[in-house]
């Protein structure tokens, strides 16, 4: 009897297995895949990328720049699964690699530091999770940034990449880690403005539109609908990407802080709007915003599994 009922939870089982494993075990970045296709991203577009080539060619460039690697990994992983004997271990294994928290042990370290007022040392720590121009970051602009960088790498690093791994496998989930991290690796190299990132930002934004907007608003029935709300028609829609204003704008209403605002790449301005009406960012709020993170994330996998649950009941 227990035999049946954990083959007939199987799914779950490796579901839950990786995704605890993501959270409970902190890989190595000497040895995780990521560290080898960052630098397979970033080498590939410092060979193709021409900063004063037409507008066409950056298009074309950097469209197949993410297309092709992606597209050779997803076929070599498919292949090894359609050869493996156990194929559905392999997608939890694929989708404990995809997830990510690691940022942040690193936010709670930022956090200690601007207390010290050892603001040189948390900039170069901040410089690891953000790819913004840090140099001249002040307290206040050091907890924004990082605030910034956890609602967004939390987001998308962990619910998002759930979301596609349960809609469509290993595959999509995959597929999805891999354009973050090709649009992390680029924006090291060159401005988020330029044409070769476009196709790349643009599909991030079409396969995100909808799992963003859903995760909000779903979490923000738990945190504080009325102001999310009231900040996603006076800041949200406005800000840009419009994805990213979403999310900024569920922990700005959630922490009762003001988020986002201006930014330097590459030595450059570019003006983006500030998330919310109430008072700057401090090193406390970096504790708030871990704490409120940790208490979704297990709210979010709790509510997963019930789901399932009833789910396969129904159906049997």
């Amino acid at each position: 009897m227990l035999t049946e009922q954990l083959q007939a939870h199987t799914g779950l089982l490796i579901f839950l297995l990786a995704t605890l494993s993501a959270i409970g075990f902190r890989t190595s970045s000497l040895y995780h895949p990521n560290v080898l296709m960052t630098l397979l991203f970033a080498n590939l577009a410092q060979k193709v990328y021409r900063p004063k080539a037409a507008a066409g060619y950056q298009l074309l460039s950097g469209s197949l720049a993410f297309v092709l690697p992606i597209l050779t990994t997803l076929i070599l992983l498919a292949t090894l699964g359609y050869l493996s004997f156990y194929p559905q271990w392999l997608g939890g294994l694929v989708l404990f690699l995809c997830l990510d928290i690691q940022h942040e042990r690193r936010a709670k370290r930022i956090a200690i530091l601007v207390k010290q007022q050892q603001k040189a040392a948390a900039r170069q720590l901040l410089s690891a999770m953000v790819k913004r121009d840090v140099e001249q970051l002040s307290a206040m602009g050091i907890c924004k940034a990082c605030l910034d960088s956890l609602a967004l790498r939390g987001i998308r690093h962990f619910y998002v990449v759930i979301i596609f791994y349960l809609i469509g496998g290993p595959l999509l989930a995959l597929s999805y880690k891999l354009m973050l991290v090709c649009d992390q690796a680029w924006r090291s190299k060159m401005r988020p403005d330029t044409s070769f990132m476009k196709p790349l930002q643009v599909c991030l934004t079409i396969l995100e539109w909808l799992p963003v907007r859903t995760l909000v608003l779903m979490m923000a029935l738990t945190q504080n609908l009325n102001k999310t709300l009231h900040y996603l028609r006076h800041y949200g829609q406005f800000y840009r990407p419009g994805n990213s204003g979403w999310i900024l704008t569920l922990f700005s209403a959630s922490l009762n802080t003001q988020l986002a605002g201006p930014r330097f790449y590459q030595q450059q301005r570019f003006d983006n709007m500030r998330i919310g009406s109430d008072t700057p960012p401090e090193p406390e709020t970096i504790a708030l915003m871990l704490k409120l993170l940790a208490t979704m994330r297990w709210f979010f996998l709790c509510a997963l599994c019930l789901c399932w649950l009833t789910v396969n009941i129904l159906t049997h």
